[in-house]
């Protein structure tokens, strides 16, 4: 569905660009700095929808605030579980791969795949070295 341009969603897009898989209030106080009439809801409402239109990807977490990712295309993503940083990962699987962890849930659920998003999670190297 196409939506009328504006300028709060404009900002929001670039501000979201320059971020790490920022939280809807990280975006929100990222922005403030510059524009400090902006609201909240405005912010999480113009995230929500173009995550609903496809532009931005929701990363959500149980009991945590969804992350919101600039890269809309498919690509996997890695969460540190000791210090919550995500990274994407710098490369995809090989589709023979991907489609036979396809053909494998569907089999076992009946649901026909159409797309998939995966989070692996493990600890950074800067955790491991003890630099985070």
């Amino acid at each position: 569905m196409a939506r009328r341009y504006s300028a709060q969603k404009q900002i929001i897009e670039d501000t979201l660009a320059k971020m790490d898989h920022p939280t809807a209030a990280e975006v929100y106080e990222e922005i403030r700095k510059a524009y400090p009439q902006i609201s909240l809801g405005t912010v999480y409402r113009n995230l929500g929808l173009m995550a609903d239109d496809g532009e931005i990807l929701r990363l959500s977490f149980p009991d945590a605030p969804d992350r919101f990712d600039p890269n809309a295309h498919e690509h996997y993503h890695v969460s540190c579980s000791r210090c919550g940083r995500i990274f994407d990962t710098d490369r995809t699987f090989p589709s023979e791969l991907v489609r036979q962890v396809d053909r494998a849930v569907e089999a076992c659920t009946g649901v026909r795949v159409e797309s998939r998003v995966m989070m692996f999670r493990g600890v950074c190297a800067a955790c491991r070295s003890g630099r985070a």
